[in-house]
């Protein structure tokens, strides 16, 4: 009867399930081709500037709840639930146990049907609408890690190339954890997404090159877009905690007001706002940042014989972390952003 299924069926998904994670294992230790690239090239990708705010969506994740997804659409089959709308993946054997007690009045009520003439109503295992489980899904939830770089001023290039630096070795070492980089260098007026979320490397180097540097210092900017790239990341439903690693002496002449202007504007047109104002509103960006559940780590390089001690402020205001490292290289900015995303995760 349906017990016999419902018992076979079981055997048949727990072999199906250790069949599954044998293939993820032998998957995880192979390294695809893609993944071994030495040097870089460049496309300007615009695609993220136009994308307005979305607003997070609270899912009451905390702490190492954020390090997994839950869906119904994919990854591994944790539980069955109550399907919410249109069943995508039915959970056979919780439906099978949910029909199990009703099989024999509802035999005799397809019985009674087919002495009437209705012989379609005879079947094996009798299934309704109500008894329908679908299945909860779980998957792991990978990192993003957004650099925002200041590229204007004479150590633009220093910074630039730590960036690009510490973004690769963040990709070589995230195969398997499904951590993405993301790159936003700040000069001129604006900020711009040069690398998009990605956990390519050769992705990552055919962007990273010949990126101009000097003019502005739109740290506003870059702070406020980096927060759209984390929560449009987190909205797609891979990422489930964002790092956003600014790179930067502190110092921003350069108002949102004249960044985010349509355009075609006059920017002569735009009041000038005053260093205090700039200041401001770039803590109140930061504060943001925070209060949506981004983490911002702070890399001060900032040459403290004119120190402002403004960076340490930015990250204070958006409640993140603060290292003063004015000329670290690549693998020491890589190191600092893993120790603090494993603390970050681990909170």
């Amino acid at each position: 009867g349906v017990y016999n299924i419902v018992h076979s069926y079981l055997h048949s998904s727990h072999t199906h399930l250790k069949q599954e994670e044998q293939e993820e294992e032998e998957q995880n230790d192979e390294l695809p081709e893609e993944f071994m690239f030495d040097s870089v090239g460049v496309l300007m990708d615009e695609d993220l500037l136009t994308q307005a705010q979305k607003n997070q969506k609270n899912q009451g994740k905390t702490g190492r709840a954020k390090n997994i997804i839950f869906s119904d659409d994919r990854g591994r089959y944790v539980k069955p639930m109550l399907p919410k709308g249109p069943v995508k993946r039915l959970a056979v054997d919780a439906t099978l146990r949910a029909a199990a007690p009703y099989q024999r009045i509802r035999r005799e009520r397809a019985e009674a049907e087919a002495a009437n003439g209705n012989l379609k109503a005879i079947r094996k295992v009798y299934v309704e609408k109500g008894d329908m489980r679908s299945k909860r899904l779980a998957r792991k939830a990978g990192a993003l890690v957004v650099f925002v770089v200041d590229a204007s001023g004479s150590m633009a290039l220093n910074r630039m190339n730590a960036a690009k630096g510490a973004a690769l070795r963040l990709l070589n070492d995230s195969y398997q954890s499904r951590d993405q980089v993301a790159i936003i260098p700040f000069r001129g007026d604006m900020a711009e997404v040069v690398l998009p979320p990605s956990r390519s490397i050769s992705m990552a180097k055919n962007r990273l090159d010949r990126m101009a540097c000097g003019g502005g210092s739109p740290l506003a900017h870059g702070l406020q877009l980096a927060g759209r790239v984390g929560l449009n990341a987190m909205e797609t439903g891979d990422v489930g905690r964002v790092m956003i690693v600014a790179i930067t002496d502190g110092r921003a002449n350069i108002s949102l007001a004249r960044s985010t202007a349509e355009p075609g504007t006059d920017l002569d047109s735009i009041p000038k706002s005053t260093q205090a104002e700039i200041k401001e509103e770039i803590r109140n960006v930061a504060a943001r940042l925070g209060a949506a559940g981004l983490q911002l780590l702070v890399i001060d390089t900032e040459n403290k014989f004119v120190s402002t001690g403004f960076a340490k402020e930015i990250s204070e205001a958006s409640g993140g972390k603060y290292y003063y490292l004015p000329n670290a290289g690549d693998a020491v900015i890589a190191a600092a952003t893993q120790g603090a995303m494993a603390e970050f995760k681990n909170s």
